[in-house]
């Protein structure tokens, strides 16, 4: 599913305490969102960062932050529910925005990094992610800076660690990733096997629907990962196989890191 049509032009390039200054793909405009995602400032990027230090002064490093990324075609909302249930379980979460359908993996991976560079390091640094977002987890530990080392797990979603084939045999001609952007052409070419495996704990949750291959998007085997620490199959389609409520308590107890007993 891909969201309304306006939706994949931002990216957060600056996270505080759940305000968002965002920078429009093309570079060339910026915007500053308050916590309820209401826009505050519209302007260049010198304009709308001097409005987040007026509106959210830099605050002490956060104990532990969770970062969720959405997939290709979705935004942030996607993740709402799952995002709601970390914040209820005592997380502090970033849940942010990224072109998906606009710019590579490598571009997508950049901004995070940089946006990761301006936040006071946390003492552990976990992700959540669902689809492509987990790719671009995997590029962003290309990666060197002070909050590499607090990385200490990550929860993938559905993720083409090993490409997704469906993605391939619809690339003929190059018409689907016309529509849906580089990252789309990268995961068709099998990008994903030139990517860093993580060296913390990655639990990850793939889907498996009644009637199509995997979750109809991608097959159980394309989202395993060597050396992943756990491994769990839901009967949910790639489009909402994050909100499966085992995907949810999974998730969440797997970064407390206790055992999943429901």
């Amino acid at each position: 599913m891909i969201e309304p049509p306006g939706t994949q032009l931002w990216a957060d390039a600056r996270w505080r305490d759940g305000w968002r200054v965002q920078r429009h793909w093309d570079g060339q405009t910026c915007r500053l969102l308050d916590r309820a995602g209401r826009i505050v400032c519209r302007g260049s990027w010198a304009q709308c960062t001097e409005a987040l230090d007026e509106a959210q002064p830099v605050a002490a490093s956060i104990d532990r932050l969770v970062v969720l990324l959405h997939g290709l075609g979705r935004t942030r909302r996607s993740l709402a529910r799952l995002d709601g249930a970390l914040r209820e379980a005592g997380f502090t979460t970033a849940r942010l925005d990224y072109p998906s359908t606009r710019q590579s993996i490598q571009e997508h991976a950049a901004t995070l990094a940089e946006l990761l560079d301006h936040i006071p390091t946390p003492n552990r640094l976990s992700f959540v992610s669902h689809s492509l977002g987990g790719l671009v987890i995997r590029q962003l530990l290309r990666h060197d800076a002070p909050w590499r080392s607090a990385i200490d797990r990550i929860v993938m979603i559905a993720p083409p660690n090993r490409g997704a084939s469906l993605a391939g045999s619809l690339d003929k001609g190059g018409v689907m990733r016309g529509i849906l952007g580089p990252s789309y052409g990268q995961i068709a070419e099998g990008f994903a096997a030139t990517l860093p495996v993580p060296e913390v704990p990655v639990a990850i949750f793939a889907g498996d629907a009644a009637g199509v291959p995997g979750d109809g998007l991608v097959t159980v085997d394309e989202t395993r990962l060597e050396g992943a620490s756990e491994h769990h199959v839901v009967p949910a389609i790639h489009t909402f196989v994050m909100n499966h409520p085992s995907v949810i308590r999974g998730a969440v107890s797997f970064l407390a890191g206790t055992p999943d007993r429901a």
